[in-house]
């Protein structure tokens, strides 16, 4: 395995394997992932929907890219579905996103009779909906596949089950990194470790908060109303959402708890009561008509935030040669995509036409305490410190 390389990406999910396509025709680039597989923690860990109509300007410009790329360049990773996205009791939530996305060519319809569309809301009480036709859902171990396809025939390499232990620095510019099987000498490096991404930094002084948050996805067994051909619906301002899946659906009740990663691979949790419980509850306020769905499977993945909810992308501001595409959240498949073009382009000091570096730059300054949504609503929130748990 090669001991020195022009650019060194920790982490090799979708983050990882996005930037490393886009940088291997140009660069020798070595992924170095503590997993025995690429794409094993939170790149497996989703529903796969590639959701546009976000809460975010940044996100949902991150996202339209990518839909774009996928439909462009890889048809064989992702399927459009259509998407149903509600809302139950603030009406102007995301009137700012549908503004957006239709500036911007994306058809967004509004529907004062969303069960016609989406059998699952038949008899919910929305206050908004809007349908989405051309959203998709995305096979994320396809994409994991096809980019790492990309990367190898360009040259790059991978080494799995090796885990980086310390970035070096000198003289305030990077140098490598010291992994448990000795030093990978690198004039960048690419940060792109999701939940053990912070953990790098702490050492370096860096104030770059990311906080991993866990979240349910449970698959239930299967019902009637499920089918392929059904757009996937998501009820935002209550935070949660199902899409069909194996005759059944695959869904959330988008709870959020802040969780340390473990020291070494291996984020995925068993589920817990009160997740099943919450996502139950959920169906049964919001979507009636699957409220007999009942969840045969599911685990909690770990989705990693900084305190406004945008990515830090792009070179470091004070550690010259450090990069990152780190912070993605629950967004992951939704941006991945773009994320590799974006870190590509401003690594090379470029700049793009459709996102501004400005708003996702890792040393733009960051809250000392942020809001997370442990039962998922918009309008229950609760304050925690900025600053990640160790781990």
């Amino acid at each position: 395995m090669p001991d020195s390389a022009d650019v060194v990406i920790v982490g090799a999910g979708l983050s990882g394997l996005s930037v490393a396509a886009a940088l291997a025709p140009e660069r020798r680039v070595v992924l170095v992932e503590q997993g025995e597989a690429p794409g094993a923690e939170a790149s497996a860990d989703n529903a796969g929907m590639v959701r546009r109509l976000g809460e975010d300007p940044f996100e949902r410009a991150l996202a339209v890219r990518t839909a774009e790329l996928l439909e462009r360049d890889w048809p064989e990773a992702s399927r459009r579905t259509g998407a149903v996205i509600g809302l139950s009791f603030d009406a102007d939530h995301l009137a700012d996103g549908v503004a957006h996305l239709r500036a911007r060519g994306v058809r967004v319809e509004a529907l004062d009779r969303p069960e016609a569309v989406a059998p699952v809301l038949a008899g919910s009480r929305l206050v908004r909906a809007w349908y989405l036709p051309d959203e998709r859902v995305a096979d994320p171990a396809a994409l994991v596949a096809g980019l790492w396809r990309v990367a190898r025939r360009h040259g790059a390499a991978l080494r799995l089950g090796e885990r980086v232990e310390a970035l070096l620095v000198e003289g305030g510019r990077v140098r490598g990194v010291r992994t448990d099987r000795g030093l990978l000498a690198a004039g960048e490096v690419v940060l792109a470790a999701g939940a053990w991404t912070a953990r790098l930094v702490r050492p370096l002084g860096l104030r770059r908060p990311l906080t991993p948050l866990r979240r349910h996805l449970l698959l239930t067994e299967p019902h009637p109303l499920s089918r392929p051909d059904h757009p996937w619906t998501w009820v935002d301002d209550v935070g949660v959402y199902v899409r069909p899946e194996a005759g059944g659906w695959l869904g959330s009740g988008c709870d959020e708890r802040v969780d340390p990663p473990p020291p070494g691979p291996g984020g995925r949790g068993p589920v817990e009561e009160f997740g099943r419980a919450l996502f139950l509850d959920k169906l049964r306020a919001v979507m009636p008509a699957v409220a007999d769905a009942r969840p045969s499977r599911g685990w909690t993945s770990l989705r990693t935030f900084a305190p406004d909810r945008r990515p830090l992308l792009g070179p470091d501001g004070e550690v010259e040669g450090l990069h990152w595409a780190a912070g993605l959240g629950g967004f992951g498949v939704t941006c991945s995509l773009a994320v590799g073009e974006a870190v590509a382009a401003w690594m090379a000091g470029a700049e793009l036409p459709w996102v501004r570096r400005d708003g996702l730059r890792p040393d733009r300054p960051h809250l000392g305490r942020w809001p997370i949504r442990p039962t998922g609503s918009i309008g229950r929130t609760r304050l925690v410190p900025a600053e990640p748990p160790a781990g």
